[in-house]
Parts: C-alpha cells; structure tokens; sequence
C-alpha cells in the first residue's frame, strides 16, 4: 500500500473516521482504540496534512451527544494531546450515488464529502445482524445519527442491508481502509462482546479486502458474512487479487472465535423453509430485566418505534413489528438484550444435526 506520505501532501485535509459505536471507554473494544487514532494522527501530521476525527455515533446526532462519545472513548484527550480537530459540525450534503445498487440517495457528513481525504479506521468485532463489522460497515457512521434508521427499516431483509452498506462506502469513497484487530471483539458484539487479544493491523486502499483479510485471521468463511458475499456478487471482491503482506495469518490466527451470528446466517442460507417463512423464524432480541434500568436507549435507537415501556416501567418489545435489527442489542449500555433463536428454528437446527 505504501507509506501515508503516499496519500497525504501539504495542506490536505483528512477526515479520520473511526468506530465510535457508543460512549464506551477503550478497554471495552467496542470502539476504535484511541492508540491507534494517535499514531494515524501524527502520521498525517508528519506529512504536512491536517487531522480532523469525524463520526456519527448511534442515536441522537447532537453537540452534546458528540462531547460525551469523543471523552469516554479517548478521542478528546486524543485530540488534547496532538491538535488534531474534533468534528462538531453537524451539517449533511445529499449525496446522488451511481455506483449504487439500492441506497441511490444519501445523506452524508458533511465533514466527510468536503475532507480530501477520508482515513477509515474501524474495529474488528463480531455483529448480531452482519456476522462481522469491520471496513465495508464501519462507513455507515457516515449516515447522521438517526438517519441510520431509515436504513433499517427500508432495508430490513439482511442481503439488502448488506447491500446498502456497500453502496454508502462506495459513496464515501475512503482512500485508506485500516481495521484495528489488536484487541477486536467476539461474542455479543458489536457492543456487547467479549475483548478478544489479535495483535493485528489489517491496512488496504480497497476495504473489502481488509474485511477478506479479517474473516480470515477470526476463521469465518467470507460467503458467510453478508457484506463480503454480495461484494463478490458486485465484482467488488476480488480474492484472488489479494496480496498478503507483513505477519503471516496463520500465526495470529486464534484456536476459536466466538461468532454468535454465524449460526443463524448458515441456517438461513440451509433451509428452504426458513427461507420461506422468513421473519417469523429469526432471531429476536429479548430484554433481562434484571440487568435492564429502563434508560431507554433501546427506545430512542429503535428503527421501527416498537419498543417502549409498560405502566410499571419496564422495556416492553412489540414482536409483530420488530424487524431484528438488533440496534436495541447494539446500544444497550447494561448488556441487558439478549438475541434469541426461535424455538421452530432451533428444532429445524437440530433436525439437521
């Protein structure tokens, strides 16, 4: 790929994109380490350019809602210690995409679109919806707060999902795709997981081949995560073309990796029945009240509006509306939702066993 002076002359602004899910502290790597932020930082820097770090949060996108992500995740002291700017501005440019399958019209960062260059740094973490986030995925913080709901609810069939996340990158176009899998994320995640020790950097111009190189290092066949298999469809992925470089995968390669998703998205692909039932038999999210204290982030993050509270103050959860998403799962700040197969399904599952 070459060194960043490749990328960055004097002068230029560019737009670090990390993965601010939530207002999670490092250590719980749900978020792009802050580590790595600095070092991309003062390497932009070294090369004459000028560091802002840009994201959009779930939920609300709002000064304060920004002020409180960008400290609990390290970013402002970050910020503090190198100079580099902490995006504020709010505003969206309309974004007409061509190379789009479904997502045509997009709103975007404005911070993003006027940046002469976009760094995207993501974290490498397990997804209750996508299997796996990383590169491809990590650009839909690039969609304003709750906008990230439309998309939910226009694209709620999980191959369309996958196929809106490929056309917002494409829209946003970042010229370094970097995935920081030094400690990455496995089990519930994305923000609920497990931190999982990988020691990896994985760096490319081409983020699909980033995501390739990841589901290699965590041993997931690429065909099963969603993003990867339609990119391949789209000729977007082209594997064969992928040069390894640096650390031999196979060193770093951990003897398991908790992939919850994977099993619902291999039996989704198996059964024709589940296919045709469709809905009725996936994976709903399902709320322990004893950890549960009613915040009511799961209601403010719900793309449908289907979740809310009972007359006593509990979460409550509409299941003949709910599209399992997950966003609920996602952005529980007290892992408090949990995502559980349907009893049918798992009967189908263990059918085939």
């Amino acid at each position: 790929m070459g060194g960043l002076d490749k990328f960055v002359k004097p002068g230029m602004r560019v737009a670090i994109k990390p993965n601010l899910l939530m207002a999670k502290k490092p250590d719980d790597a749900a978020t792009t380490h802050p580590s790595v932020i600095k070092a991309i930082i003062t390497l932009v820097q070294k090369a004459g350019g000028i560091a802002a770090i840009v994201e959009s949060p779930g939920g609300p996108y709002n000064t304060s809602i920004l002020k409180m992500v960008y400290t609990n995740t390290g970013m402002e002291e970050i910020a503090n210690e190198t100079g580099a700017e902490l995006n504020f501005d709010l505003r969206v440019e309309k974004v007409i995409n061509l190379d789009a399958k479904i997502a045509k019209s997009l709103k975007i960062l404005k911070p993003l679109k006027e940046a002469d260059l976009i760094i995207n740094v993501a974290k490498l973490k397990t997804h209750g919806m996508m299997v796996y986030t990383g590169a491809v995925k990590n650009m839909f913080g690039s969609i304003a707060g709750l906008e990230k709901a439309d998309f939910h609810l226009r694209f709620s069939d999980y191959e369309q999902f996958a196929e809106s996340l490929i056309d917002i990158y494409l829209a946003t176009k970042p010229g370094i795709n970097i995935i920081d899998g030094i400690i990455s994320m496995e089990g519930d995640g994305p923000g609920s997981g497990i931190p999982k020790y990988l020691g990896a950097i994985i760096a490319s111009e081409d983020a699909f081949a980033c995501d390739y190189a990841a589901a290699e290092i965590i041993g997931v066949n690429y065909k099963d995560i969603p993003v990867l298999r339609k990119a391949e469809e789209r000729g977007l992925l082209k594997k064969d073309e992928i040069e390894f470089l640096g650390v031999d995968i196979k060193e770093i390669q951990p003897d398991e990796f908790d992939v919850p998703a994977l099993e619902h998205i291999k039996q989704s692909a198996r059964f024709s029945l589940l296919r045709f039932l469709g809905r009725s038999l996936r994976p709903r999210p399902v709320i322990i009240h004893e950890k549960c204290i009613s915040c009511g982030k799961c209601i403010q993050v719900c793309p449908p509006q289907i979740i809310s509270k009972d007359s006593s103050n509990k979460i409550i959860i509409d299941y003949k509306k709910c599209i399992s998403c997950f966003c609920c799962h996602e952005f529980c700040p007290e892992h408090a939702v949990k995502i559980k197969k349907n009893t049918i399904r798992k009967i189908f599952e263990h059918k085939r066993v």
